[in-house]
């Protein structure tokens, strides 16, 4: 599954969710993308989903993100956890499981 980007609460999904917010200026943000991107790819049962916070600010309000990267994995609409700063592939991959059970 590719990555999404969200523009508004509305858009985020029903069921597990992978959220990344970041900036374009973000250097350990840019270097998540290729990570999310193989994340995206091998777990079929999870949306993973880019905010950049610039431009969506509500969406990062809601979240109470305050620095970049910031991941947030969510089953159902409910936070069930909140990661800041860079993550390797193994690190998201073991958030993923603990919550998804993949």
């Amino acid at each position: 599954m590719a990555l999404t980007e969200i523009t508004n609460i509305a858009s985020i999904q029903k069921g597990n969710v992978l959220l990344d917010f970041y900036t374009a200026t973000c250097g350990p943000c840019r270097m998540m993308n290729p990570v999310l991107e193989e994340i995206a790819k091998e777990f079929k049962n999870l949306t993973v989903a880019k905010v950049e916070v610039t431009q969506n600010p509500d969406v990062s309000q809601m979240f109470g993100v305050m620095s970049v990267p910031t991941v947030i994995f969510l089953n159902d609409f409910k936070v069930k956890e909140v990661s800041r700063g860079f993550h390797s592939k193994e690190a998201l991959k073991t958030m993923v499981k603990k919550h998804a059970g993949a």
